[in-house]
């Protein structure tokens, strides 16, 4: 987690203040030496992407954490699942894109194409890291980016889409932004009697998926503002459950941050089964809310795109502070 942590940092543009507390004698505790241990790894293995970077793009051209080296020409994508592709939008200068690698292992392999509007980073032969993966972009010029195009989702054009993954990427999107194309589309709320205006060319999996999760798309709404979750996600009508989209297989814990309700349980969609979650660095003394740690089981996640259900005690409240760096520590 702390290595997740750093990478929020390095995001924002920011530096992690580390607090260690050595015992009487001087020595380091072994919980502590473990974390530095494995901080330090990935740190040496993912310097170039550590040291010297600056705040990366903007949540809406790519879903995740990214950074940039100083001069701007290199962008940095932090993975945090291992999956098959990742997705960049509104890069203004994408044709200067000299090459891409996998920071820290020369023996994976990543290739880019776009689509329109759309960059899509093929990671299919990378070998993930443990902890972090980190794919660097490395461009003839500064990088220059601008507001994603909007393009028209129809519910014919996700239905007909023969690339699931990219469909699904789609759906969550559009959710995420408030445009819920299944209102009055024939979808219920469990999945059962769904009648979705259907084709020889609706792509079956795609279907099953959506009947499958029917509950976190019917009626749902905008997803969480950047910096809560990592990725993209929707909120019930009724304000009291978020959804969230999960690509891949996570390395690590899923981390929901500045929720202020109390969490009642949290649960995998389509199929109903509870799994853990714990809370950590909330200080009894602040109002700050802890983060939220959800631990998803790999067997148990969806093939396609998983959605975490996450039940709170009464309509959200998000913890939400404009902050500056802290200049002066005396």
């Amino acid at each position: 987690m702390i290595i997740r942590t750093l990478v929020d940092c390095i995001s924002m543009g920011g530096n992690l203040l580390l607090d260690i507390g050595p015992k009487a004698d001087g020595t380091i505790p072994p919980e502590q030496l473990n974390i530095l241990k494995q901080l330090g790894r990935w740190t040496r293995k993912h310097s170039a992407a550590v040291y010297g970077t600056r705040a990366g793009i903007p949540f809406e051209n790519y879903n995740g954490k990214s950074s940039l080296s100083k001069d701007g020409k290199t962008l940095y994508l932090y993975l945090y699942e291992q999956k098959s592709k990742a997705q960049l939008k509104g890069l203004l200068n994408y044709t200067a894109i000299k090459s891409v690698s996998v920071v820290g292992d020369t023996s994976s392999k990543v290739s880019v194409k776009s689509d329109d509007d759309n960059i899509w980073v093929n990671l299919a032969n990378v070998r993930f890291d443990q902890d972090v993966t980190v794919v660097a972009l490395e461009f003839g010029e500064k990088l220059r980016w601008g507001v994603p195009r909007t393009t028209q989702v129809t519910m014919r054009s996700i239905l007909d889409n023969k690339h699931t993954d990219g469909a699904l990427n789609e759906i969550a999107s559009t959710l995420h932004a408030g445009k819920n194309i299944f209102d009055n589309s024939g979808l219920t709320i469990d999945g059962m009697g769904t009648k979705l205006s259907t084709t020889n060319s609706t792509n079956p999996m795609l279907l099953k998926w959506i009947k499958k999760h029917a509950e976190a798309l019917f009626e749902t709404g905008r997803g969480l503002p950047e910096g809560h979750y990592e990725g993209l996600s929707t909120i019930s009508k009724d304000l009291q459950t978020l959804y969230l989209f999960v690509e891949g297989k996570p390395t690590g814990p899923i981390a929901l941050k500045g929720v202020k309700n109390a969490v009642a349980r949290v649960r995998l969609v389509g199929e109903g089964s509870m799994i853990n979650h714990e809370i950590f660095n909330k200080l009894y003394w602040s109002s700050i809310p802890g983060i939220i740690y959800i631990q998803v089981p790999d067997e148990r996640l969806d093939e396609n795109m998983t959605v975490i259900a996450v039940l709170l005690d009464s309509p959200i409240q998000l913890y939400r502070e404009k902050v500056g760096a802290i200049e002066n520590n005396l």
